[in-house]
């Protein structure tokens, strides 16, 4: 029963803090612009595409560092020249944005078909595992780094936002952006800036992803985009405190359920959660932070 405890725990944890790298980079660009974009699910997709091109033998091969920086970097700017390119002559219209995002999304499903066919690549960041006797759990090397690399980001952005002028002007345009404007903040600067980074934590995420929750395959962004959703509702949307909270309870959960009753409850509790969080507290956990004006 302990092992069981200990094993949901470890697990969970990790697990998590994945979910979390997507999900605050999701709510951040709807905190800022009001955007649901859900191209960032194609984003988690290019990072693991990128990673496996760079690292993978048949293709060019080269360290698993190099992978990192590359898959960050490209899926980075690709979100920057998504917004720049496309989401800044349209976000007025939040039904036009939406649909535009889908459109990108499955173009890049498409590519990535075309390209990689549907064939499915399970990433190798740091093979292997190391077994903790005295719990009997056994701990996957790619997992203790996915967590490690998760909260390394998550702290970055945390001092990145509340403590330099650049992050601190990222919350002043989340909370109101006529108030921003007023005070010199480069609305649209702040916007790029926003999306650049939510790229570069999708692309992390979608490394970790790939190592064995969700391979790379053209549609390995559905689930992690459908979860990143229900998290940041929960959480309450535009909240980056309310995306970990919400993180870490729908990791758990899914935890429990894989372990406890099977994969096929994966989602179930995630749904559950979001319908009760729905009837309560329709603004979230932590209500709705931000106010565009």
């Amino acid at each position: 029963m302990l092992d069981s405890i200990i094993s949901i725990l470890v697990t969970g944890a990790m697990l998590s803090a994945v979910y979390a790298l997507i999900a605050v980079g999701f709510t951040m660009i709807f905190g800022v612009g009001g955007v649901l974009n859900l191209a960032h699910g194609g984003l988690i997709m290019i990072g693991a595409y990128t990673y496996l091109v760079v690292t993978d033998a048949s293709f060019v091969g080269l360290h698993p560092v190099v992978g990192f920086v590359v898959a960050i970097a490209i899926a980075a700017i690709a979100s920057y020249v998504l917004y720049i390119g496309l989401v800044q002559f349209i976000e007025d219209d939040i039904v036009i944005t939406f649909l535009a995002t889908v459109v990108v999304a499955l173009l890049l499903t498409q590519l990535a078909t075309m390209q990689f066919t549907t064939n499915s690549y399970t990433l190798a960041v740091w093979g292997g595992s190391f077994h903790l006797e005295s719990v009997g759990v056994r701990v996957r090397y790619n997992d203790l780094l996915g967590f490690v690399a998760s909260w390394i980001a998550i702290g970055l952005l945390w001092y990145y936002v509340t403590k330099t002028d650049q992050g601190r002007s990222i919350l002043a345009a989340s909370m109101s952006e006529r108030g921003a404007q007023l005070t010199g903040v480069d609305l649209r600067a702040v916007k790029a800036r926003t999306w650049l980074i939510a790229g570069g934590l999708a692309g992390l995420a979608g490394i970790f992803l790939g190592t064995r929750t969700y391979p790379a395959d053209p549609e390995m962004w559905l689930n992690p985009l459908a979860l990143a959703f229900i998290i940041v509702v929960i959480g309450g949307i535009g909240s980056i405190k309310g995306s970990i909270v919400a993180a870490y309870l729908i990791g758990y959960l899914e935890t429990i359920a894989i372990t406890q009753l099977g994969a096929s409850y994966q989602g179930i509790f995630a749904l559950i959660v979001l319908v009760a969080v729905l009837i309560v507290l329709p603004e979230g956990l932590y209500g709705r932070e931000f106010v565009h004006d």
